[in-house]
């Protein structure tokens, strides 16, 4: 069955689903759209299968064949902490895919929070050297290991980073932070894809420390009263905790908030609650 722009539907989903094993970070609504269409033309460099953006049988057998992203946490569960990094595929393509530099403090960024600033030569092609053309790993040499600049930046300009190899290695340093979250939370292999998602999105984003820098306000409170309720075998308490923790950035990061509340959703209702399977 050929799918294309404009359709609709349960194949349309199946579609998604397996665009998504290739990093192509969109919801499953069924709606074959602009950011599914940008998706197929992804894929079919990817697999090396030109075409239009629709999915033919074969293009669509193909991507069927294509393995899971990053398990355990699946492709539903990289496409979420992917999502709230950087939001849409449409939102990279726009702000990301080309190399920037986000703070005074920060190296030229590549991908998905990739700082090289902190990454030698060969960690570069270890982590890039089967996604990108060793061209593009050139041209990154001059950024690798320094603060950046405005100079620095002009240096790659050139440089293009596509979504899906942008979302390969994300989905590696994803695993990275899944056994940074089993060293507070080592209970973390007994729970089902939806939860361990939650709980390494939450350890991206705020890491493993569970002690307060504000004693006021108790910053690490919620992260501890999670531990102990893995410990307790509660799990069902777990996620008022991720709502609860969204206290500390009512006033100042209503992404923050939104997050924390998505992360509670996910392990309430699983990816389906947040359209990723």
């Amino acid at each position: 069955m050929l799918l294309r722009r404009g359709d609709t539907g349960d194949e349309v989903k199946t579609l998604q689903r397996g665009l998504n094993r290739l990093g192509s970070m969109l919801l499953v609504d069924g709606g074959f759209g602009s950011e599914t269409a940008a998706a197929v033309i992804d894929t079919r460099t990817a697999l090396n299968n030109p075409g239009p953006p629709e999915a033919d049988d074969d293009l669509q057998a193909a991507i069927a064949q294509v393995p899971e992203l990053a398990p355990p946490l699946t492709a539903p569960g990289v496409t979420f902490i992917a999502r709230a990094e950087v939001a849409s595929p449409s939102a990279y393509r726009q702000k990301y895919q080309t190399p920037s530099w986000p703070s005074a403090q920060s190296g030229i960024t590549i991908g998905i929070g990739y700082d090289c600033q902190f990454h030698t030569q060969e960690e570069l092609q270890a982590d890039w050297g089967d996604v990108l053309p060793a061209a593009t790993l050139d041209q990154l040499l001059p950024v690798l290991g320094v603060a950046g600049s405005a100079d620095s930046l002009a240096q790659v300009k050139g440089v293009t980073i596509p979504l899906q190899a942008a979302m390969a290695v994300f989905a590696r340093t994803l695993l990275d932070y899944l056994g940074r979250a089993r060293t507070i939370y080592p209970q973390i292999d007994l729970l089902s894809a939806p939860c361990q998602t939650a709980l390494v999105s939450l350890v991206y984003n705020r890491g493993t420390r569970l002690t307060d820098n504000n004693t006021h306000l108790q910053d690490r409170l919620e992260m501890r009263t999670i531990r102990d309720l893995l410990v307790s075998g509660q799990v069902d308490g777990v996620p008022d905790q991720f709502d609860a923790m969204a206290r500390l950035w009512t006033n100042t990061s209503p992404g923050l908030v939104k997050r924390r509340h998505e992360e509670a959703n996910l392990w309430r209702s699983g990816f389906a609650a947040l359209q990723l399977n």
